[in-house]
């Protein structure tokens, strides 16, 4: 009997150790490493240190291949001051992983991370830890991306979101969305974004995949002119909130 019940959770501690490697990577290390924002908190914080006197709403946010820059703690400083507990995972303080882009010339993979599997890892494991954390209203956590980290959100299969945005990224890999199709997306990119531009073909938005169709609740916002960051356009801050006070509960 005993010898079953050890076997048991050797079992389930196996498993859960090499559901945080990806490819290698340590995506806990990005969880460890998270900085989180609090309302009423004028100092970001580290999970460990989060302490509130009652649950609140929560957003994982996956910042972009830069890392946690100035364009994600804005993002995570609006969206502090609508009541959620904004938590950004640190893809780059995984062991091994580097930067994977070049912002100037606008050039990805050039790590050649798996990023495709790596951020959405990410997402998954930071879900799993802030269902066990006591300061989180499990009723109401929402996820946003951008870019490379809008990437992540838009391939994240986790269910259990109230709400997905997708920021700066328009959705072009098959298979994303793999959530529940009654979850609400929002997605918001610009009408001409560097990153996406080729010669060679348009500039699809997501609402032009063949996928957004077969949601009822996907919304889009595509931003007027050329840009790629979204946080500092005033009608991108306004949607997002616009989206969380409607699926909140």
């Amino acid at each position: 009997m005993y010898l079953k019940i050890f076997l048991l959770l050797w079992t389930f501690a196996t498993v859960s150790a090499k559901a945080t490697m990806v490819q290698g990577f340590d995506v806990s290390k990005a969880w460890e490493s998270a900085v989180v924002y609090v309302p009423s908190n004028f100092l970001p914080k580290r999970v460990i240190d989060v302490k509130v006197d009652a649950p609140q709403p929560v957003v994982i946010f996956l910042h972009g291949c830069g890392g946690i820059n100035m364009h994600a703690r804005r993002w995570a400083d609006h969206l502090k001051s609508q009541g959620f507990i904004v938590v950004l995972p640190d893809s780059l303080a995984i062991p091994g992983r580097s930067k994977n882009c070049d912002s100037t010339t606008h050039t990805t993979n050039l790590g050649k991370i798996p990023v495709r599997e790596l951020r959405p890892a990410e997402a998954s494991y930071a879900m799993a830890r802030v269902r066990e954390q006591t300061w989180a209203d499990q009723d109401n956590i929402f996820l946003i991306g951008h870019s490379e980290g809008g990437m992540g959100a838009y391939l994240t299969p986790e269910i259990g979101f109230k709400g997905i945005i997708i920021s700066g990224f328009i959705c072009r890999i098959p298979g994303g969305i793999r959530a529940q199709l009654a979850t609400p997306v929002l997605a918001i990119n610009w009408e001409l974004d560097p990153w996406f531009i080729r010669p060679d073909r348009p500039n699809l938005q997501c609402a032009e995949r063949p996928f957004w169709s077969r949601r009822s609740n996907a919304k889009q916002l595509v931003l007027p002119g050329q840009g790629h960051d979204t946080a500092f356009e005033s009608i991108a801050r306004n949607a997002v909130g616009s989206f969380l006070k409607e699926f909140r509960k």
